[in-house]
């Protein structure tokens, strides 16, 4: 199976993929890092989900610092990958 540059690509496409993603990081940014403000300084029976997705959580379960790199780093590379795909055939 080979992977061919695609010339009959759709511009309005790209553009609308690329507004999608960059959209979809600042309002999931938003989002995460005001349910992290919330949440820091209190108890979760969820701390290994929380650390999966940046957050800091001690021993004792406390949420002790927020960052929502995680999640938006894998937005980001969906994004990505649906707006290289449009420049691209199998």
């Amino acid at each position: 199976m080979a992977v061919k540059f695609n010339n009959r690509f759709n511009i309005n496409n790209v553009v609308k993929r690329l507004v999608y993603t960059i959209l979809a990081l600042y309002v999931g940014g938003t989002i995460i890092n005001t349910f992290a403000t919330v949440m820091t300084g209190t108890s979760s029976p969820f701390y290994s989900g929380l650390s999966l997705i940046g957050w800091t959580v001690n021993s004792t379960n406390h949420i002790t610092a927020t960052s929502s790199t995680g999640v938006l780093a894998v937005v980001g590379i969906i994004g990505i990958a649906s707006i290289v795909t449009e420049f691209i055939t199998w």
